[in-house]
C-alpha cells in the first residue's frame, strides 16, 4: 500500500498523457485536427470525413492520435486503404503521407506531441487501473454518465464491457432505475423480436399470456445491449425505431406504449467491418455508439496489474496477501500477455491469494511451466501431484463461489460482475458443487 505522499506523486506523474495530433486535409480543401478521439473517413453522412467516392465505403477507415503517431486503422472497406501501393489493416504514421481510400487522397500531417489531460481517478465503479490510457477512460466516462448518451463499449473479451456499462448506470440519473441486460449472442433468431419488444397473449404458438420484452421492463432504467454485433439484421430498423421514437410496441400488439431508457452497448466485434458487409446497419451504430469508449487490453496496461491485484485479494476477502500474490505473477508470467485479460487475471489472482498462506503451494497449484529436472518422479507421484492438484482448485472454486453467492444474495448478475466471469459461466460452477440460491 502507498501513503498519501506516494500516491499524491504518482497522480502528478500521469495526471497528463502526451499524444502526437496533426491534421486531415481532403482533396476538396476540408481540414479536419485529428485527437484521441477517432475519426471516421466513409461515405455515411454521419462520418466525421464524409465522402462522395462511391469506391469509399460506408465506414472506410479511422484516424486517431497516439502518443507514436497517428493510426491509421482500416474498417474493412471494400477496396482498401492504401499509402502509395501498399494497402494497410493498420498502421502508424509519423511523418506527413498521403492515404488513399477509392480514387481520393486524404493528407496526414502528423504535428508535436501535445498534452491530454487524463485525471486523478483510479477507479470509476469496479474498474480500477493507474495508467494514462485507464485514467483517460475514467475522465470520459465520468462526463458521459450524467448525460443521456448513448454508449459504446469496445474491447476485447474480458476487459470488463459489462462492469463499465454497470457503472455508467450506477453514476446516472437513471441510478434508481432497473439495469436489463441482453446477451444479443444468445438471442434464438425466432424469439428476438418478442425478447426485446414482448409480446400480446396469443400473438404466436407458446405465448400463453402476455409479457414485457427487455426495452419495457428497462423502462426509466438502462438497458445494456451486449455483443451488440450479434443482433439479427432484421430486429435492427424495429430497434432504430424504437430509439428513435422512444416507444415501442408488442408482438401482436396494436398500440404503442411509450418508454424512458438510455442504451449501453458493447461488442468485441468489428462493427465497421460488419456495416460495410451489411450485416449491421450504419445508421443504428451512430445511434447506439454516440460515445465510443474503447477499453485497452491488459498487456497495454501492464502497470496496472499491482493495483488490480490489490483490488482482487481485497475481493476475495485476502487483502493481506496482495504482496506475495503480486511477487508471483511477476515473477512466474512477467512475460506473459493475458489473452483472458482482466477476466483472466482475477481468476489467476483468486486463487494465488486464496493459497497463499501455504509456502510454495501458488507454485504447485497455479505455475504454468516448470522444468522436470533429472531423474523424474514416478508415475504414483506425478499421480498424486495431479490428483492434489484438483482438490485443490476444487476446494477453491467451492468456497469461492459459496461465498460470492452469499454475498450476491443468489443473484447471478451481480455474481458476474464481481468475480469478472459471464454468466453463465457463474452457472456452470453454481450446478458443478451443487450451490444453491441463499434463502
Amino acid at each position: 500500500m502507498t501513503d498519501a505522499s506516494t500516491r499524491a506523486s504518482t497522480h502528478a506523474r500521469v495526471v497528463h498523457w502526451f499524444v502526437r495530433g496533426g491534421t486531415a486535409k481532403t482533396q476538396d480543401g476540408r481540414e479536419i485536427a485529428i485527437d484521441v478521439d477517432p475519426i471516421v473517413v466513409g461515405r455515411d453522412p454521419n462520418t466525421q470525413i464524409v465522402m462522395s467516392d462511391q469506391e469509399v465505403s460506408s465506414l472506410h477507415c479511422e484516424l486517431r492520435a497516439t502518443n507514436e503517431g497517428i493510426l491509421v486503422k482500416d474498417l474493412g472497406s471494400t477496396n482498401g486503404t492504401f499509402i502509395g501501393a501498399v494497402r494497410v489493416r493498420e498502421v502508424v504514421v509519423t511523418t506527413t503521407c498521403e492515404i488513399t481510400v477509392g480514387q481520393s487522397n486524404v493528407l496526414i500531417e502528423p504535428t508535436a506531441k501535445h498534452r491530454v489531460d487524463v485525471g486523478f481517478a483510479e477507479r470509476f465503479g469496479g474498474i480500477v487501473g493507474n495508467s494514462p490510457k485507464m485514467r483517460r477512460v475514467f475522465s470520459v466516462l465520468e462526463k458521459v454518465s450524467a448525460t443521456p448518451l448513448s454508449v459504446l463499449i469496445l474491447g476485447e473479451t474480458g476487459t470488463g464491457k459489462e462492469v463499465v456499462a454497470k457503472a455508467i448506470h450506477d453514476h446516472s440519473p437513471h441510478k434508481d432505475g432497473p439495469f436489463v441486460v441482453v446477451d444479443c449472442g444468445s438471442i434464438p433468431p425466432t424469439l428476438a423480436e418478442s425478447l426485446l419488444f414482448g409480446h400480446e397473449k396469443g400473438s404466436f404458438t407458446g405465448a400463453t399470456e402476455r409479457r414485457k420484452g427487455a426495452l419495457a421492463e428497462a423502462d426509466k432504467g438502462t438497458l445494456f445491449l451486449d455483443e451488440l454485433g450479434e443482433l439479427p439484421i432484421e430486429l435492427q430498423p424495429k430497434l432504430l425505431r424504437a430509439l428513435a421514437e422512444r416507444q415501442i410496441k408488442r408482438v401482436g400488439g396494436s398500440s404503442f406504449e411509450p418508454i424512458d431508457v438510455r442504451v449501453l452497448a458493447a461488442t468485441r466485434r468489428d462493427l465497421g467491418a460488419e456495416m460495410n458487409a451489411g450485416r449491421f446497419r450504419s445508421d443504428l451504430f451512430f445511434r447506439i455508439a454516440q460515445v465510443r469508449v474503447e477499453l485497452p487490453a491488459l498487456r497495454e496496461r501492464v502497470s496496472d496489474l499491482p493495483l488490480l491485484i490489490e483490488d482482487i485479494c481485497a475481493r476475495v476477502g485476502r487483502p493481506e496477501h496482495a504482496r506475495t500474490v503480486e511477487q508471483w505473477i511477476s515473477s512466474r508470467m512477467g512475460s506473459y500477455d493475458w489473452p483472458g485479460n482482466v477476466r483472466e487475471l482475477v481468476n489467476v489472482a483468486s486463487v494465488a491469494a486464496t493459497l497463499a498462506d501455504t509456502p510454495n503451494a501458488i507454485d504447485d497449484v497455479l505455475t504454468l511451466a516448470r522444468d522436470t529436472p533429472e531423474g523424474s518422479p514416478s508415475k504414483q507421484a506425478a499421480t498424486a501431484f495431479s490428483e492434489a492438484k484438483r482438490g485443490a482448485i476444487a476446494a477453491f472454486e467451492r468456497d469461492y463461489f459459496s461465498s460470492l453467492s452469499r454475498g450476491a444474495k443468489g443473484n447471478v448478475s451481480e455474481m458476474a460482475r464481481q468475480s469478472g466471469m459471464e454468466r453463465h459461466h457463474v452457472r456452470a460452477y453454481l450446478r458443478k458443487y451443487g450451490i444453491e440460491k441463499p434463502e
